[in-house]
C-alpha cells in the first residue's frame, strides 16, 4: 500500500470538515502532527449539537489503520467508515 502524503491528509481533513458541517458540527481549529509512523489530527469545535469539544484521529502513514476518538460511539463508527472510504479513494489513485 502506498504511503499517505501530507497533501493527502490535508485533503482528507478538508472532506472530513465538510462532512462534519453537514452534521451541524462546526470546526474552529485543526491541528495535524506528523509522527514517525502516523499522523495525529485534532479537530476542535466551537459549537455543535452533540456537545463534543474535540475529535482526535490517528492515521497510519500507509493508510492501513485508522483510530477515531470522540466519546460518542455512533459518531466514532460513522467517522471511521467515512475516513476509510475516503482513504481507499486517495490511496487507490496514483
Amino acid at each position: 500500500m502506498e504511503a499517505l502524503r501530507p497533501q493527502d491528509v490535508k485533503l482528507l481533513v478538508e472532506k472530513l470538515v465538510w462532512y462534519l458541517r453537514r452534521e451541524c458540527m462546526y470546526v474552529s481549529s485543526c491541528e495535524i502532527r506528523e509522527r514517525t509512523a502516523k499522523y495525529e489530527i485534532r479537530l476542535n469545535f466551537e459549537k455543535n449539537i452533540a456537545g463534543i469539544s474535540t475529535i482526535k484521529l490517528i492515521l497510519s502513514k500507509n493508510g492501513s489503520a485508522c483510530r477515531v476518538f470522540t466519546g460518542v460511539t455512533s459518531l466514532d463508527i460513522r467517522l471511521k467508515r467515512f475516513i476509510q472510504r475516503e482513504l481507499s479513494k486517495l490511496v487507490g489513485k496514483a
